[in-house]
């Protein structure tokens, strides 16, 4: 069993993510891509850390109690960003690329709908929820803003 506190994962664990998934992309971004795959990668590398500064605002606006309660017993660690998600074809394909950031965005919504399912107190409950949610929503975002990009 594995506990975990709310605080953490909001100012520590989520935040990570998205700067190590933006590290990934910046890496992938000086290497040769198409000029599509450029455009999309700078757009998701500043939406990575965008996300990771908004945690911080998201945190200001939930309560002392929501934020020191500890999530007991869950069969789940945090997850680790997935290697192997930005391969050669992330280079040229802008479907890759998008497919690839999809699967990174997925990892984060499935881990707070888990916590959000498991978790003993309803505001808690409610608050993964609503980051589920917001994740979800900047998903579907950036598949917009790669529709947008597909039809140049």
């Amino acid at each position: 069993m594995r506990f975990e506190q709310t605080r953490t994962i909001l100012q520590k664990l989520a935040p990570a993510y998205h700067r190590r998934v933006s590290d990934d992309f910046q890496q992938l971004a000086e290497s040769e891509v198409s000029p599509r795959v450029e455009l999309m990668l700078d757009y998701l590398i500043d939406h990575e850390e965008h996300r990771a500064l908004a945690l911080g605002e998201f945190c200001r606006g939930a309560s002392h109690k929501v934020l020191e309660h500890w999530l007991k017993g869950l069969e789940r660690n945090f997850p680790q960003v997935p290697d192997g998600l930005l391969g050669e074809s992330t280079r040229s394909d802008l479907d890759q690329l998008i497919k690839a950031a999809v699967g990174y965005k997925q990892v984060l919504i499935d881990y707070f709908q888990y916590a959000a399912e498991h978790c003993t107190d309803k505001q808690t409950g409610s608050l993964f929820e609503k980051l589920r949610s917001q994740e979800d929503k900047a998903m579907k975002r950036m598949i917009r803003h790669a529709q947008g990009l597909a039809d140049l």
